[in-house]
């Protein structure tokens, strides 16, 4: 029995054509299980032997790197009383409505028409209400009347608690 080279030849290349053609379905058929090169690499693989992924941290809310300072009692209302309230004959000494504002415990502790201001409440206290019209008699009651930034600071003062600082 003789082989021929060239028989020998078209066996072993339909053998080659068959088994690649049975490796290319049997991978395709069985999907992408494996991880390639780069994920192997990288450590992003899907392997079932991996730890849980890491949870990344939540996201901090920026915070306000300029807050708005509070409303100073001695830097900012005292210096609006002393120049339109706590005048001779007025808020001063002799009180009208029974009303000191000289002092911060003074103003703290009302006229004849009750508390000044409630802490916390600036839209609805006695001196807010006097010094924007809304109840009168209107404040100052000679002279021109607080502007809109000065009432908005004895709001904002009274709303943060009406401190003495």
């Amino acid at each position: 029995m003789r082989f021929n080279i060239k028989c020998l030849y078209s066996v072993l290349l339909t053998i080659f054509s068959i088994s690649l053609i049975l490796t290319a379905g049997f991978i395709t058929g069985c999907g992408d299980e494996g991880e390639s090169a780069s994920e192997m690499m990288n450590g992003n693989g899907d392997d079932m032997t991996d730890p849980d992924p890491v949870t990344p941290d939540p996201v901090e809310q920026p915070t306000d790197p300029d807050p708005a300072p509070m409303v100073s009692f001695k830097d900012d209302i005292n210096p609006i009383l002393e120049q339109t309230c706590a005048l001779g004959g007025c808020h001063d000494a002799v009180a009208q409505g029974g009303l000191n504002l000289t002092s911060y415990d003074n103003f703290k502790n009302g006229g004849n028409g009750g508390a000044a201001f409630v802490a916390e409440d600036g839209e609805n206290s006695l001196v807010v209400k006097r010094i924007d019209g809304s109840q009168p008699p209107q404040m100052p009651p000679v002279g021109p009347p607080l502007n809109a930034d000065d009432i908005q600071l004895f709001i904002d003062w009274i709303d943060e608690g009406a401190e003495n600082n």
